[in-house]
């Protein structure tokens, strides 16, 4: 729901990469808002199961996405989504570089990732429990926080940050979520960064490897 909210904020557009697209259902919705056309549509995905579902409505790439070139020319996509994936990637900076690369002046780009230092993570650590993104979405590789990305993400001046989500806030139903995540965007479980893309620049985007961005932000 997050991502399809965020979606309403974004105009009517020609092109789109999903990026961790699973069986394509959600990559569908978001260009149903956007009025894309499903030839226009891509997805990147690894798991042999998923790449068979989606690859019957839009054109699927199997690539690594830490360390592939993604087959797209500079700035050909107008919008690339990036949800729940970067938590599961040991390299995220390459991947990120390729979406500065293949993002056209004017296009946007939504990242979601999970909140380490969510209310709920916060109680489960207390009582000392795992927190739980990693019980529902699998192990990670990498855990985030919101304050340590948004600084991240503030790096690549080639970006201009548009609006903050948040899809989780427990135990507080979704439209107090919504609300509370313009004041409180470090206690939601899932946070959405919608970014807009005033430059182009990828040899020099900000979003390098940092010897004290590690495993944590």
């Amino acid at each position: 729901m997050a991502v399809l909210d965020i979606l309403k904020n974004v105009p009517e557009l020609d092109n789109l990469l999903d990026i961790g697209c699973a069986e394509g259902t959600k990559t569908i919705q978001y260009a149903k808002m956007l009025s894309i056309l499903l030839e226009n549509v891509y997805g990147i995905e690894t798991k042999p199961e998923y790449v068979k579902l989606a690859q019957e409505h839009f054109k699927i790439i199997n690539a690594n996405l830490e360390h592939e070139t993604f087959p797209f020319q500079d700035q050909e996509i107008e919008i690339i989504i990036c949800n729940q994936l970067l938590e599961h990637l040991k390299n995220i900076y390459f991947p990120l570089s390729e979406m500065d690369r293949v993002l056209k002046i004017g296009g946007y780009l939504i990242i979601g990732i999970p909140n380490l230092a969510a209310l709920l993570n916060r109680i489960f650590i207390f009582f000392g429990r795992q927190p739980s993104c990693n019980v529902i979405m699998g192990p990670h590789v990498r855990c985030f926080t919101h304050k340590g990305f948004l600084k991240f993400i503030k790096q690549n001046t080639n970006f201009e940050l548009q609006s903050i989500s948040a899809a989780t806030l427990y135990p507080f139903p979704y439209p107090v979520v919504q609300y509370c995540a313009k004041y409180f965007p470090g206690l939601s479980s899932y946070t959405f960064y919608l970014l807009k893309k005033i430059k182009h620049n990828p040899d020099n985007c900000g979003w390098s490897m940092r010897a004290d961005l590690d495993t944590c932000f």
